[in-house]
């Protein structure tokens, strides 16, 4: 799995990341974000999928922890409070619901902004 080198991005003020239907996007984004060098960086948004609740398994669980672990270092060292965006669900379970679990860290300090859309 390669990752985007954002490292000569000098001026880089906001990162967005569109999450497609594979469960290795997050890893992804966790490997991408790590190259980041900019001190511009004011935003990072992450856009999930419908499909997220449903394809929560423990390696998955395992790769948005990681994930939750980098955004919070960024919240510490950058002071950027990450914004998740997800669709709203008329069935089953929402990524609200479940944020707790795949953001632990964020969400127990309350640093990150869940954005629903429909």
């Amino acid at each position: 799995m390669v990752s985007v080198d954002l490292s000569k991005g000098a001026k880089l003020k906001r990162v967005i990341f569109l999450r497609k239907n594979n469960r290795s996007t997050v890893k992804w984004i966790a490997m991408t974000l790590r190259t980041v060098e900019s001190r511009n960086l004011q935003n990072i948004t992450l856009f999930t999928n419908d499909s997220l609740p449903a394809t929560v398994g423990e390696a998955a669980l395992q790769e948005w922890k990681d994930l939750d672990r980098l955004l919070v270092q960024f919240w510490t060292s950058h002071s950027i409070r990450p914004e998740v965006v997800y669709r709203a669900r008329t069935w089953g379970k929402d990524l609200r619901s479940i944020a707790s679990s795949l953001l632990p860290e964020l969400s127990r300090r309350e640093l990150v902004d869940l954005v629903e859309t429909p």
